[in-house]
């Protein structure tokens, strides 16, 4: 079990990586399988005994390490979290300066069953720095791809042509209709994916006119999840 002084680094830990991801405590709460009032209590310091087992399921829910949210005698945080929490700055804005490179997909080319190393890439390598990019996602540059999206089936969320980033650490559907990118059967998609409880997914376009499909064991593969749109004006 943890100790008084651990559980305030878990606290505020935990508190930047919900931040980053995006989710509530009820989110967090239903992915990891544990009851909400267990992880309020935690982020508010209502609770001063946190099981190890507990800030594993956190940890996997929110798709960091152990060593993430909880101090050194349980394993080094990242760099990216640790600077986060002001935790060497210096280094941290020398870091967010540097430019980075973003390769582009083509997502015009089938992908089969394929995983992300094997996405069809153009070559094309695009520049950003790393704070622009840490906007949207603190995974690595190597896992985050631009792509094209084509035709209508996302209107009016994301047009013909819109500039997609996808974070490819971001593979498993535990939110439903979350937007994702995914190779179903040949081909390469951009679409809203609801998990549903007999274990397939539905695929679902915003454009009311494009009818919802359902992929069962094998039909589907999630590449990476859509963080960002960016639309030329």
């Amino acid at each position: 079990m943890t100790t008084e002084t651990s559980i305030e680094i878990l606290r505020n830990r935990l508190a930047v990586a919900m931040k980053h991801r995006n989710v509530t405590a009820k989110a967090l709460a239903r992915t990891a399988g544990l009851g909400e009032t267990v992880v309020r209590d935690i982020v508010r310091g209502l609770t001063q005994d946190v099981r190890l087992g507990t800030v594993e399921k956190l940890a996997k829910a929110l798709g960091v390490s152990v060593g993430d949210l909880l101090p050194d005698a349980f394993g080094r945080a990242s760099s990216r979290l640790l600077e986060s929490l002001g935790e060497g700055s210096e280094n941290a804005k020398r870091s967010d300066e540097e430019d980075i490179e973003i390769q582009q997909w083509d997502i015009s080319y089938g992908m089969g069953g394929g995983t992300y190393v094997d996405l069809p890439v153009t070559g094309d390598k695009h520049k950003f720095s790393r704070t622009w990019l840490h906007q949207f996602t603190h995974a690595p540059a190597d896992k985050v791809f631009l792509a094209t999206g084509t035709g209508d089936s996302m209107t009016p969320t994301i047009h013909d042509s819109d500039i997609v980033l996808i974070d490819t650490t971001q593979r498993e559907v535990r939110m439903a209709d979350r937007i994702y990118a995914a190779a179903y059967g040949q081909t390469g998609i951009i679409k809203r994916l609801r998990p549903m409880p007999d274990g397939s997914v539905k695929i679902l376009s915003d454009n009311p006119s494009v009818t919802p499909e359902t992929a069962y064991d094998g039909e589907l593969h999630v590449v990476g999840r859509v963080v960002a749109i960016v639309r030329r004006m």
